[in-house]
């Protein structure tokens, strides 16, 4: 076996010390910086998404107050509409009701004129017969005012009558 050949081993701790400290020197400080930028864009990127969490959270208690608010506002002018709809239509069953009251006594009013006018018309017919039959039964004419009053007083007596 050999033995250990020092003078090669002092070169190889030698190159693996010189290899270390241009690493240290040149490749170590940048790759620690690198590592811990990317550490902090980490914790940053966690901060902003706590942060976005935390907004979204208020957000959507926002959105459920203002959700809330527009539900008790519909609410509120649904049951004004029906209020207002419930008013309406009591106006449109009085006008009704008036205008069906009104018709009515219309109607009444037309009917005593129609009943007045035909009692009028049968007045006049029956003083018309009553001339007939006494012009026959007296045989001569009666004068225009004494016919009158036969027949008025006759009409008076059938209406005490009745």
């Amino acid at each position: 076996m050999d033995l250990i050949n020092v003078p090669q081993l002092i070169t190889q701790i030698l190159g693996f010390l010189i290899t270390l400290w241009i690493l240290s020197a040149v490749a170590w400080k940048p790759v620690l910086k690198m590592l811990d930028d990317r550490r902090q864009k980490i914790a940053d990127d966690f901060a902003a998404a706590e942060r976005a969490r935390s907004e979204m959270e208020k957000l959507k208690s926002e959105f459920e107050a203002k959700m809330k608010e527009i539900e008790s506002v519909a609410r509120s002018r649904i049951s004004e509409a029906a209020r207002e709809g419930e008013k309406i239509a009591s106006q449109i069953v009085e006008e009704g009701r008036t205008k069906a009251r009104e018709q009515a006594e219309r109607a009444v009013a037309d009917i005593q004129r129609e009943k007045e006018k035909a009692l009028a018309e049968l007045r006049a017919q029956m003083v018309n017969s009553v001339v007939s039959a006494t012009e026959r039964v007296i045989h001569e004419r009666l004068d225009d005012a004494g016919q009158r009053k036969l027949i008025e007083r006759f009409l008076g007596e059938v209406g005490t009558v009745r």
